[in-house]
């Protein structure tokens, strides 16, 4: 049976601007009905690639690193993969929640960056190819691109429900105004952390929807990746672990309580 969700926000995702200033807002639209359906129109709307999906459609999109499950050596697959989430998906906020890498250069911190590790990993960067296509794209000004970061560490949980807090505020602020272009959260495969937060986030953005809800959703969506939800297929759990969705409850259960 399935269930309607949110049905009480506004039905479009565009961005207004009031008449007595240039303030801008962005309304999220109402989420489909749960459980996700993994249907044509599903694949039509909130479908991307093989490594990424959108939560909101041209809003929020969760995925992996660009880069991810390519040969390190071949610059032209990672620029296509770039290229594809700058240029067709629109993406010029790009959130990392690696804490096993380095922040892209130009990064700025969500709450104070969260965990990073000592030894970061070797990969290569994105920030330029991203920058560099939405210069092609036409973009200027606002249209550039921002980098944001707040590290996680792999299948484990942010460094406490009040950092997470203040960093999904941010988030949520910079979805709501409207600015930024679309929003890309990734972490290394796209799952577990990117669930974590894009969790947190539809919590945020929809006051109706429940901690396991929101998890329900971020889980159906990444079924969007496969070609087929059949037994054997790829298993997704989004977040991945008991402590990331434990996290996530706490964070509702903080941000229902008014307790910031």
């Amino acid at each position: 049976m399935e269930r309607d969700i949110a049905t009480a926000t506004v039905t479009n995702c565009q961005t207004m601007t009031g008449s007595d200033d240039a303030s801008r807002r962005r309304q999220p639209p109402p989420l489909p009905p749960l459980p996700v359906e993994i249907s044509d129109k599903m694949r039509e709307s909130h479908g991307f690639s093989s490594t990424a999906h959108w939560v909101i459609p041209n809003v929020i999109m969760q995925g992996s690193r660009p880069g991810f499950g390519i040969d390190a050596s071949d610059d032209s697959a990672l620029m296509n993969q770039v290229r594809a989430l700058a240029g067709d998906g629109g993406c010029r906020t790009f959130v990392s929640l690696q804490a096993e890498c380095v922040p892209e250069e130009g990064s700025a911190l969500l709450d104070d960056g969260g965990f990073r590790k000592p030894n970061p990993k070797d990969l290569a960067p994105y920030a330029e190819l991203a920058s560099s296509v939405a210069k092609e794209m036409g973009g200027e000004g606002g249209d550039a691109p921002q980098f944001l970061y707040y590290g996680i560490v792999g299948m484990q949980t942010a460094q406490s429900v009040s950092s997470l807090s203040n960093a999904i505020s941010d988030l949520s602020s910079r979805v709501k105004s409207g600015e930024g272009g679309a929003v890309y959260v990734h972490c290394g495969g796209g799952v577990g952390r990117a669930g974590l937060v894009c969790a947190c986030l539809l919590g945020a953005l929809y006051p109706t929807v429940s901690a396991d809800e929101a998890m329900e959703y971020t889980t159906g969506l990444c079924y969007l990746r496969s070609k087929d939800r059949k037994e054997g297929g790829t298993h997704y759990s989004s977040p991945e672990t008991e402590g990331q969705k434990k996290q996530v409850r706490e964070f509702f259960e903080r941000m229902r309580s008014g307790d910031k």
